[in-house]
């Protein structure tokens, strides 16, 4: 997977080829899917009266399943074909095509009292007290154990850690190709060598990470 996957035409490229926001290498969980505890938490922080917002929202299928639990769901994306999924996908919501660092688009009408990003752009942390009601909550979930962008940028804008949490389930890639599929996304190396001395019949061991985290304004 080329570099450039990690760009506006790369995320187009899963959009044509996977139809979304997924991760373009095949696995094997062996434990609960790690991010379920931001599904539970997300489930615990919506009533009918929860404005939301939703950065990095892809495909739109946190819009589709737990919008309707929502006062009003408002997300983006700064990938068109993303977007027209998602408008597909979720057709109560509103999507809007922005970056979260220019202007705030027309028509995002704020505040809102929840806003989430699952595995979406952590510069959605510095708009936050320009987004957010005053008793506003933050939920994100990132692809690491350890993603120090968030605390550091959450302290920046004045946010506290309310509870995080990290989860790390065994998983396993299946072929050769899906490990060296995977090692792109994540920027890691993938080694035949390796394969070759750990693979077992049900493909390459390694963990599937998650940080979880819970933010509200300080003091």
């Amino acid at each position: 997977m080329p570099d450039s996957l990690h760009s506006r035409a790369g995320y187009a490229r899963l959009a044509r080829e996977l139809g979304g926001y997924f991760h373009p290498w095949q696995r094997e969980l062996g434990g609960p899917d790690p991010e379920l505890t931001f599904d539970v938490m997300l489930t615990s922080l919506l009533t009918p009266q929860t404005r939301v917002l939703e950065a990095g929202c892809g495909h739109g299928l946190d819009a589709a399943r737990f919008g309707p639990d929502s006062a009003g769901w408002a997300a983006y994306d700064f990938v068109p074909e993303m977007l027209e999924r998602a408008r597909k996908n979720a057709p109560h919501a509103q999507f809007f095509e922005w970056n979260g660092k220019t202007g705030v688009p027309e028509g995002m009408q704020g505040p809102f009292d929840l806003i989430v990003s699952r595995r979406g752009p952590t510069s959605a942390i510095l708009r936050l007290n320009e987004l957010a009601a005053p008793d506003a909550r933050f939920l994100y979930v990132g692809p690491r154990l350890e993603v120090p962008q968030v605390p550091e940028r959450l302290a920046a804008v004045n946010w506290a850690i309310l509870s995080e949490w990290r989860v790390s389930v065994q998983a396993f890639a299946p072929t050769w190709e899906d490990w060296q599929t995977r090692g792109a996304f994540m920027g890691e190396a993938a080694h035949r060598a390796d394969w070759d001395r750990c693979a077992t019949a049900k493909g390459l061991p390694y963990r599937e990470e998650r940080y979880i985290v819970l933010a509200g304004r300080s003091g």
